[in-house]
């Protein structure tokens, strides 16, 4: 498994601190219990828990963007940006029903296509997963209104 530590070529020495396995699992099954508990009247409905974890970490800012540039004459033309905006809504439409939330923002300048970025044990050490950990938590804790503890004690709604 990838959740190994790093070791020193010359001395063998641990070198970097592997991710907690159980913290984790509470991650994905806190998410999981704020699926099945999600408000009805939230703005954003997520069709699956993983959704709702892309949308978590991009509202907690742990993204990537990808900036698209558009040409000045382009962007002085309503008519073109108009096309331009509907395109790229139903992409983006497209593509977040396949691959989870995303955001897109469309200006004069270019198309920011906002994205989670990864938490897997290859890319993020238990250091840096603590506080995007406790960012959705907060999210979690604001929009439930219950804290974390008491989400992954709670039966389904």
């Amino acid at each position: 498994m990838a959740n190994k530590p790093s070791h020193c070529p010359h001395c063998g020495a641990i070198t970097g601190k592997v991710r907690s396995l159980p913290d984790h699992r509470r991650f994905f099954g806190m998410i999981g219990k704020a699926f099945d508990n999600w408000p009805h009247d939230h703005s954003y409905q997520p069709p699956s828990a993983e959704h709702l974890r892309a949308y978590l970490l991009i509202s907690a800012g742990y993204v990537d963007v990808e900036f698209i540039p558009v040409a000045e004459e382009c962007a002085q033309n309503p008519a073109i940006m108009a096309i331009l905006r509907h395109a790229i809504e139903a992409t983006h439409a497209a593509l977040s029903r396949k691959r989870g939330y995303s955001l897109t923002r469309v200006s004069a300048a270019g198309v920011e296509i906002i994205t989670p970025r990864s938490i897997n044990f290859e890319t993020l050490s238990q250091k840096e997963f603590g506080p995007i950990r406790q960012a959705v938590e907060e999210i979690l804790e604001t929009t439930l209104g219950v804290t974390a503890e008491q989400l992954l004690r709670e039966k389904a709604a």
